[in-house]
């Protein structure tokens, strides 16, 4: 993988920040530190200072947190346009989540001292992280009402309708690769790899999904809607 100019993205005009102003895009850039990112590589640790933002430009990162025997749980998968780390007010606060790469991924880290003076000379970038802010505020508030209210039928469909629309599958021929494993996948949905692997295979059997290693056919996306509003796929 080799870097991509702001200019010369395929995403340039998709929304984000990517349609910023090109004066602004190019202050961002050089405010910035891009990198690229291979599969399993590590952005940031869960404790560590949180000294700043990291711009997801291509690829997927999953944020995920740990507990003290080191099993892992999976709170998001960010893509193209997402904003990932924290920039608290206080210098002292450490990282809630850890971060890597799913995937071959290129991120822009602006640090707390470049982007304050950034924001200032550029108020549509702070109106940008607001919209970005929100739009994941919004995510992890539908996750929270999921694990309450669907049961884990539900939130597997409904993740796997989540994945289709990032991906613009359609409904009949449309496939879905799955950015993580049957393990990660599990955790996205609250239950074991071994409870996720059996749900995939009942959704299968129903004619629902269709199967084959990371690759999720949508053969029937009216069902499949239906299982992820609890109306179908009882017992």
């Amino acid at each position: 993988m080799r870097k991509i100019d702001c200019e010369s993205c395929n995403a340039r005009h998709e929304g984000g920040f990517c349609d910023l102003p090109v004066e602004t895009l190019a202050d961002l850039r050089n405010a910035g530190v891009t990198t690229l990112y291979w599969p399993r590589q590590v952005l940031f640790g869960e404790g560590n200072p949180a000294d700043g933002l990291y711009l997801v430009c291509q690829g997927r990162v999953k944020l995920y947190q740990s507990d003290r025997f080191g099993r892992e749980r999976v709170l998001e998968i960010a893509g193209q346009g997402s904003v990932v780390g924290e920039l608290p007010l206080g210098d002292e606060q450490p990282l809630s989540s850890s971060a890597e790469a799913v995937e071959d991924s290129q991120i822009c880290f602006v640090s707390r001292s470049r982007l304050v003076p950034l924001i200032r000379e550029h108020p549509e970038v702070a109106m940008r992280l607001i919209e970005a802010l929100s739009r994941q505020l919004a995510r992890a508030r539908r996750k929270i009402r999921d694990l309450v209210f669907k049961d884990a039928a539900g939130r597997l469909a409904t993740l796997v309708l989540e994945l289709a629309e990032e991906s613009g599958a359609g409904p009949a021929t449309g496939e879905v690769q799955l950015p993580f494993s049957r393990a990660e996948l599990a955790q996205r949905i609250g239950v074991s790899t071994e409870t996720a692997i059996r749900l995939l295979s009942k959704l299968a059997r129903r004619g629902v999904l269709r199967v084959e290693g990371r690759t999720i056919g949508i053969p029937n996306l009216d069902r499949l809607t239906r299982v992820a509003r609890a109306d179908e796929l009882e017992g």
